[in-house]
């Protein structure tokens, strides 16, 4: 099993992992990650969303980061 620092951790880690991780925080396991699905299914949806979304900012104009906040706005509005 492989472990990495929370610090360390990144998206990338989490998809291309076939293995369980466990998470350690200050040199002690906080929890582990048990991928569930095909890492290639996963590399091609994260693709296919990366080309919509490039779509949707270039159609709206918007950044990420505005695009982002439109939900988080909702969230609040709905809590």
């Amino acid at each position: 099993m492989k472990i990495i620092q929370l610090s360390k951790l990144k998206q990338e880690d989490l998809l291309t992992q076939k293995e369980t991780i466990a998470i350690e925080y200050n040199n002690k396991i906080i929890g582990y990650y048990n991928p569930t699905i095909d890492y290639q299914k996963a590399k091609e949806a994260k693709e296919e969303f990366d080309i919509i979304m490039e779509k949707v900012l270039e159609e709206t104009g918007l950044t990420e980061e505005e695009y982002v906040s439109m939900f988080m706005n909702l969230e609040e509005l709905c809590v």
